[in-house]
């Protein structure tokens, strides 16, 4: 008996693309829907286009248009002829046969660590987020957790059972670390799903629990009119200065700073999109700002993140604030003691900060709450 086949590329079965002007672009996947002896799969292959650039069975409003059309053709025909062999062979065709096709997720053997580590090297990260992720795809090689098929909802739940008793230079990981592990475990599985690599994903019966943060330390006013008044022993120290003023006056992380091209700004506010997110931020240039901008030409000082996080930290040091201060409390302190400390309204906080959820930024809220408590005090005691 012959076997038969049909093949035919469908587009987007997960319903998730938009259109590349929308304002989070989403590709959706190419499938070939392959039917063998009236045996359907859908196998993908690798290739994601926008909303409006698949029409039939055909790739179309794109410059490379032909060459991913020629790929497609290419996927199907070695499909066809690997089921024609079967016959001429008078063998009965089974999918393992597939497995040696160069149509990236028909290799089923591909392990999930291989493919997680790809993806981590080559999508747009910033660098503190690949090298958290790539310390998540090291946890999860050295659990031995490597396959597709490895990930179940046992294969997480013990996951999280070892994260648990997990230290780090002797102190246990706090909940939110742990959630921090499974967030990025869970956004690659997501994107398996999304390449045709899994079929559903195992947190959708494992909730974890996001745990409290940290209380965030944050400059009050008085603490910054001491940096501001800081006589800086050197050039350099002076540049670590007026960086971190900077950030505590435009709110901007130190990626973002190093980033943002100034000689745009318009009528006292500048956009861009984030680094770390690609979120679109739109924060306002206070004249503290400008008048630093103004120094330098509005061409900021360039340093390495290192160095800087050095030098800020021996600038507290001379300054004798004892806060755990970092290169990121600067947009902290923006957030609260510059904007929330002065009335303006945390939705309008959340686009200046390029925020993706307000989530984020009613953190900042909760900051307040002690910083009143401290400045209550200290008046109290210039009553007394």
């Amino acid at each position: 008996m012959l076997n038969t086949i049909k093949v035919n590329a469908v587009y987007d079965r997960k319903h998730v693309a938009t259109k590349p002007t929308s304002k989070h672009p989403v590709k959706g996947l190419i499938q070939l829907s392959v039917t063998v002896n009236g045996e359907r799969k859908f196998l993908s292959s690798g290739i994601k286009v926008y909303a409006g650039q698949f029409c039939g069975e055909y790739v179309v409003n794109r410059s490379d248009a032909q060459e991913l059309n020629e790929q497609l053709s290419h996927h199907q025909r070695a499909i066809i002829d690997r089921v024609n062999k079967c016959n001429a062979d008078g063998q009965i065709f089974d999918w393992s046969m597939l497995n040696g096709l160069k149509v990236r997720s028909i290799i089923k053997s591909t392990r999930f660590t291989d493919w997680m580590e790809y993806q981590i090297q080559t999508r747009r990260l910033a660098k503190g987020t690949r090298a958290h992720q790539m310390t998540v795809l090291e946890f999860l090689r050295q659990q031995k957790v490597t396959d597709f098929h490895q990930l179940t909802v046992d294969t997480i739940k013990e996951l999280d059972n070892v994260l648990h008793e997990r230290s780090i230079n002797g102190h246990p990981l706090t909940q939110t670390s742990i959630y921090g592990y499974h967030k990025v475990i869970r956004c690659y599985i997501n994107l398996a799903i999304c390449d045709g690599l899994m079929d559903r994903t195992p947190y959708s019966r494992y909730k974890v629990d996001k745990g409290e943060s940290a209380p965030r330390d944050v400059l009050t006013m008085d603490e910054i009119h001491r940096i501001e008044q800081l006589q800086p022993r050197s050039l350099y120290l002076k540049h670590v200065r007026d960086l971190f003023l900077l950030q505590i006056w435009t709110g901007l992380s130190y990626a973002d700073l190093m980033a943002a091209d100034f000689t745009r700004i318009d009528n006292d506010t500048l956009s861009g999109y984030r680094v770390k997110t690609g979120k679109q931020y739109i924060t306002v240039i206070l004249p503290q700002a400008r008048q630093i901008l103004e120094q330098y030409g509005y061409q900021v000082p360039r340093m390495s993140d290192a160095a800087y996080r050095r030098m800020l930290t021996c600038m507290m040091e001379t300054l004798g604030i004892t806060k755990k201060i970092s290169t990121h409390n600067g947009r902290h302190t923006f957030a609260t003691t510059v904007m929330l400390g002065h009335g303006v309204p945390i939705e309008l906080l959340s686009k200046m900060l390029g925020h993706k959820s307000i989530k984020t930024t009613q953190i900042y809220a909760r900051v307040q709450q002690p910083m009143i408590q401290e400045q209550a005090d200290r008046l109290s005691k210039l009553a007394l």
